[in-house]
């Protein structure tokens, strides 16, 4: 469906009005998985360390089992976030072609959303590091209120890049990013792949189907997280079909190969299957035994900021 996509947007940039390129060379593939990666670690740190501080106010109510099995989901998904937070700072790093310029927000800052955005992706991952160690060689300097601070700033920091993540286009002034609905959008994604990350992680970690059964207040938090993104994709879509500025940017998202991205990558893999798979698995009192949809919620994630990031920048008035 992506490869479709691209000759779309070739076909589009053929035959586009005098005065009118392509802006791949600002709004690429890079900036793609930035925002994708950024978004969902960001997600998966805020779903687990929120879980965290739960579980350790109640962990007196659990058996020794169950405390280490969340142990090791915990060091696990902590050091997955921090390493695809860290690919996601690689992307920008890359998009913005040499290290100096990345430097340079951090040398001589400007009150601008990227500067924003380059600062708090950078603290997520000083606390996406710290509570890595923390969980891995459980030093005693580390434990107790010293890691609770940890994640309750995790926990602020990572809400912070989910709707930087909004943000960051939304400032662009591109038609079809000139919304606040944006910014709910890429949040609420954000959150969902974090879950999904979170409960994909979980099949790894040591008495999976333990922590799974006890899973069932985060399944019921991803089934509102993912309703709340079907809300404000209907939203955006909305806004989207109302601005007459966004008309070119409208016309390349309902071409049938990039309206395939967005309604069964998008909407069906991100939100419809997931949605349907946690109701199930709520309805019926049981845990899931097949990671499949959490995968397709990572893919619908992808497939979300692949079809609005193309659509919004595959063109750029002179």
């Amino acid at each position: 469906m992506v490869d479709n996509g691209r000759r779309e947007i070739s076909s589009v940039r053929e035959h586009a009005p005098a005065g009118i390129e392509r802006r791949s060379a600002l709004y690429g593939m890079l900036v793609i998985a930035y925002l994708f990666l950024g978004g969902a670690s960001a997600g998966a740190l805020f779903v687990m360390c929120a879980w965290s501080l739960h579980f350790h106010r109640n962990e007196h109510r659990y058996s020794r089992r169950m405390r280490l099995a969340f142990k090791s989901l915990l060091s696990r998904c902590c050091a997955v976030a921090t390493l695809a937070l860290a690919a996601s700072i690689a992307c920008l790093v890359f998009d913005l072609g040499t290290p100096e310029r990345a430097l340079l927000m951090f040398l001589k800052p400007h009150a601008t959303l990227l500067t924003l955005g380059a600062y708090a992706l950078v603290l997520e991952l000083l606390l996406g590091m710290a509570l890595s160690a923390a969980n891995v060689f459980d030093k005693p300097h580390f434990g107790g209120k010293g890691k609770r601070a940890l994640e309750i700033a995790c926990c602020a920091c990572s809400c912070v890049v989910m709707a930087y993540t909004g943000m960051f286009l939304a400032d662009a002034a591109i038609p079809l990013w000139e919304t606040w609905t944006l910014v709910g959008l890429f949040f609420f994604s954000a959150l969902s792949t974090g879950f999904a990350t979170v409960l994909l992680v979980d099949y790894s970690a040591q008495d999976h189907r333990l922590l799974l059964s006890f899973a069932q207040p985060l399944q019921k938090a991803h089934i509102a997280c993912l309703a709340c993104e079907a809300v404000f994709l209907a939203l955006f879509l909305l806004a989207a079909w109302r601005n007459p500025a966004a008309a070119h940017s409208v016309a390349l998202l309902l071409e049938p190969a990039m309206a395939a991205n967005l309604a069964v990558g998008a909407a069906g893999f991100g939100i419809v299957v997931p949605l349907a798979c946690e109701a199930v698995s709520l309805a019926r009192m049981n845990s899931r035994s097949i990671p499949t949809s959490d995968a397709l919620c990572l893919a619908g994630g992808f497939f979300l900021r692949y079809c609005i990031v193309t659509c919004g920048a595959h063109l750029m008035v002179f």
